[in-house]
């Protein structure tokens, strides 16, 4: 009988708006892959959806589609969800062969009470920076999401809680559907820094989404570890994090840039889970 770590890893990764899956291959196979750090585990390969604009079936079809694609079908399956009814759907899918993981499963002091209601993927993200912060160095975790969550990880690497504001796409759509003239500010718009001062309209929503995110991070980020010997080391993923790296860099702050940082955090879980 072959030992769990032969047969690779599917990581599924639940938000509120997508879907991501990832694919690490049994150790063997993973030496051929560059991982995006020597630190922690990456995926070969991922696959990503919008799940709000996807029917129930059509989601699963296209998921099963694509883990067809995938060399082993013997992977062990572990999934982190924020969202109850698509995590069903993964769950209808996979069935006995899926593990859906809490914070039971994380060798991760979780300092907020009940844990359980603490976001899976938060406490993935931190599984993650622990892996990767310098010792007793304090850390922030930051995901652009559907929202924006900042969390503070003590010098010990405990997670102490943090911060949930709304993220750049559902404050622009709050901004056009509870205003009566504000239009409705595409994202694409973002993916470069818009100057401070908006000389129309859409330019100031640019400068209000795109600064009031940075400065709310930055503030939040020095809030967080106030009294600490040094700054923290802050970790960055989500949807729209590739946007602000550099406004957050330029500002003092040691920010390092992980896309996959939930995957990778799940593949972690489950090395200790293995």
């Amino acid at each position: 009988m072959s030992h769990p770590a032969e047969n690779g890893l599917i990581a599924i990764d639940v938000g509120s708006s997508r879907v991501k899956l990832g694919w690490f291959p049994p150790p063997q196979a993973a030496e051929s892959h560059s991982p995006a750090s020597p630190a922690i585990p990456a995926p070969a390969a991922t696959w990503t959806i919008e799940h709000r604009q996807v029917a129930a079936t059509a989601l699963r079809a296209e998921i099963k589609d694509w883990l067809e694609t995938l060399p082993s079908a013997a992977a062990r399956y572990r999934m982190a969800s924020v969202c109850p009814a698509v995590a069903g759907q993964v769950e209808q899918l996979l069935g006995h062969r899926l593990h859906v993981l809490t914070a039971t499963d994380l060798s991760l002091a979780v300092r907020c009470q009940p844990a359980r209601e603490v976001g899976i993927d938060r406490l993935l993200s931190a599984v993650t920076a622990n892996r990767l912060r310098r010792p007793q160095r304090p850390a922030l975790t930051v995901c652009l999401g559907t929202a924006i969550t900042v969390n503070c990880l003590a010098a010990d690497g405990g997670f102490e809680g943090g911060a949930i504001l709304a993220g750049l796409g559902l404050s622009a759509h709050a901004l056009h559907t509870g205003t009566a003239t504000l239009p409705e500010l595409q994202l694409s718009a973002l993916q470069t820094p818009p100057p401070p001062v908006g000389k129309s309209t859409t330019a100031a929503l640019q400068a209000g989404l795109y600064w009031g995110a940075v400065g709310a991070i930055r503030q939040l980020a020095e809030l967080q570890t106030e009294g600490q010997p040094e700054m923290p080391q802050v970790f960055l993923t989500g949807g729209d994090a590739r946007w602000i790296v550099d406004a957050l860099t330029q500002h003092g702050l040691s920010v390092t840039y992980l896309p996959q940082m939930i995957l990778s955090g799940i593949a972690i879980a489950d090395q200790e889970l293995s």
